[in-house]
């Protein structure tokens, strides 16, 4: 199996697969929650660094616009993230 990530091993990376299998479902499922609001944070939080100046609303929508793709943000919420830059 070739690994996911370069600086692991195939070993490591199938042990690991190997103790996420004998989790249960629940628990499984709230790691996932929590990766997902850990990478939101992050995001947020480079946003905020490069952006130093940016209201809550602009932060929201330059995050909206990196998540989300081009098309997706303009069916959704309705601005062009090309148009204005983000």
């Amino acid at each position: 199996m070739k690994p996911l990530s370069p600086d692991t091993s195939p070993e490591a990376q199938e042990m690991h697969f190997a103790l996420m299998r004998r989790l249960p479902d629940w628990k499984r499922l709230a790691l996932a929650f929590e990766l997902t609001q850990a990478t939101r944070q992050l995001v947020l939080a480079d946003i905020r660094a490069r952006f130093t100046e940016s209201g809550e609303d602009e932060i929201r929508r330059r995050f909206i616009a990196r998540v989300l793709s081009r098309e997706d943000v303009i069916r959704a919420y309705g601005f062009d993230p090309r148009e204005e830059g983000y």
